[in-house]
């Protein structure tokens, strides 16, 4: 079978794709966690056996896991896929070039232990280039700002995680995540952060002239969650979770503590690219008392 032709960069990333599948064969400790969660105990005898049953349909499910493309990698081929534009094709040909290709991967424990050679197949392969999302491309004015606004040392790994998102910013999109990387401190402990609350941000189709607005609003959905997250631990510890399930009540998506770590980060980012964030004041515990007139009112 005659082999499609390729460039130089394109011949560049076929092989760094296959080096990655080949050296990708990692057991995490997320990985592990998920084994003996759904699976059984996790040790190097039985995965060993488990991962050589080619007609495990189970099998196959953790090898998707397992396989999954890691963020060095990631960090290595990002200045390649700026160079060049990729095109649905040339996925589509280096698809079909690592189908063709018989690829053997160790699979190794956390601590470097191997456990077994396995041949990867074709459909981990492609789900491999899949996830790579090789044919995105970053939309000119977002680039001007990271390459303005976003410090050398950081600007690949930004221009990854944007990548992963894997998103067609809209216009409102582009606005915000240019206002993070031209105000946004690269040095600042929440950068990371702040870029994937912003990108949660920035996946949103709704159009708005105030960008403010957008972080207010979420800021105000956080508040009311911690009310209701107070309000649910409040009742708890006057009843038990069987009978408030019965009567329709349900726990907060998140914790207390997780609300409010997300409130202050948002503040942060709020004062960064604003100069300001919203202020909400909690309500009374108890009713104001009504004072018909000033001289009726007893003071301390």
């Amino acid at each position: 079978m005659m082999q499609p032709r390729m460039d130089t960069p394109c011949r560049e990333l076929y092989s760094r794709i296959v080096a990655g599948i080949e050296n990708g064969g990692r057991l995490s400790r997320r990985v592990l966690g998920y084994i003996e969660t759904s699976l059984f105990s996790p040790d190097p005898d039985s995965l060993a056996a488990f991962l050589a049953d080619d007609d495990d349909c189970e099998r196959d499910s953790l090898l998707d896991l397992i396989f999954f493309p890691d963020h060095d990698l990631q960090i290595d081929i990002e200045p390649l896929l700026e160079s060049r534009i990729f095109s649905r094709e040339d996925e589509e040909t280096l698809d079909r070039l690592l189908v063709n290709q018989t690829v053997t991967a160790p699979i190794h424990m956390p601590d470097g232990r191997l456990l077994i050679h396995i041949t990867v197949p074709d459909f981990i392969k492609s789900q491999f280039v899949r996830r790579l999302n090789l044919s995105w491309q970053l939309d000119l004015s977002i680039k001007g700002a990271i390459d303005k606004g976003v410090p050398k040392g950081r600007q690949t790994l930004v221009k990854v995680r944007l990548r992963n998102a894997n998103v067609r910013f809209s216009p409102t999109g582009q606005a915000l995540l240019c206002r993070f990387f031209e105000r946004m401190p690269g040095d600042d402990r929440d950068y990371l952060p702040g870029l994937d609350l912003v990108l949660t941000f920035s996946k949103s189709n709704a159009e708005t002239e105030d960008l403010y607005e957008i972080f207010a609003e979420h800021k105000r959905f956080l508040f009311r969650s911690l009310q209701q997250a107070k309000r649910f631990e409040a009742m708890l510890a006057r009843s038990n979770m069987e009978t408030m399930m019965a009567q329709g009540f349900r726990a907060t998506h998140a914790s207390k503590s997780d609300l409010l770590q997300r409130m202050l980060l948002l503040d942060g980012i709020c004062y960064r690219l604003f100069g300001r964030t919203e202020i909400i004041c909690s309500p009374l515990e108890e009713p104001l008392r009504h004072v018909p007139d000033i001289k009726d009112a007893v003071f301390p």
